[in-house]
């Protein structure tokens, strides 16, 4: 019996070169450098507001942000395991959507309010709207893609959620060019 499988195995077989190739992961493009050095300079300053006596002043933005900001892997693995949000992700996410919504806002020139809240389990929605109009709404499950760890995947979410309110915004300006953002009937 091992003799037949052996056969059938080895007459399944292909050559090594005409095996086929192993698809490739496609790789994120790179969010835009403008629109990034924007929202650290955002997320920065939001920072610094919330830093009441100064003891964090003297940190370059970035080390402000890895600081004050980003979760550690021991959070983020607690995190994973128990499946609620911790305390860090949960002051994360109100604070990453009003610095998107500043982002927007100098970009676009009209006022935009973000609404991000996210309870105990990880469970919530974060908003970024204008008028009565909502130009980016993310729904979180499990707090994902919640708590972030690194500067660059914090960059490369609230540079894509950028890219969506302004590409929306885009979209129907020509109906809100006479009336504002009002115009549009839900």
């Amino acid at each position: 019996m091992d003799q037949t499988a052996n056969e059938i195995a080895s007459a399944n077989e292909q050559p090594a070169e005409r095996q086929p190739a192993l698809p490739k992961r496609r790789s994120k493009p790179a969010p835009d450098p403008e629109k990034a050095a924007h929202l650290i300079r955002r997320l920065n300053d939001l920072l610094s507001a919330s830093d009441y006596f100064g003891r964090h002043a003297a940190l370059t933005p970035d080390e402000k942000i890895a600081k004050l900001f980003l979760a550690s892997a021991e959070d983020k693995a607690k995190s994973d395991f128990n499946c609620t949000a911790s305390d860090e992700v949960r002051r994360q996410v109100p604070v990453l959507f009003q610095a998107i919504a500043g982002v927007i806002e100098e970009n676009c020139g009209l006022m935009i309010q973000s609404s991000a809240e996210i309870n105990v389990e990880g469970f919530g929605r974060g908003l970024l709207y204008s008028g009565r109009v909502i130009l980016v709404m993310k729904s979180l499950r499990a707090g994902f893609p919640f708590p972030f760890t690194s500067l660059d995947k914090t960059v490369a979410y609230g540079v894509a959620c950028i890219e969506e309110g302004l590409a929306f915004l885009d979209k129907y300006k020509e109906l809100t060019a006479v009336h504002g953002l009002l115009s549009l009937e839900g």
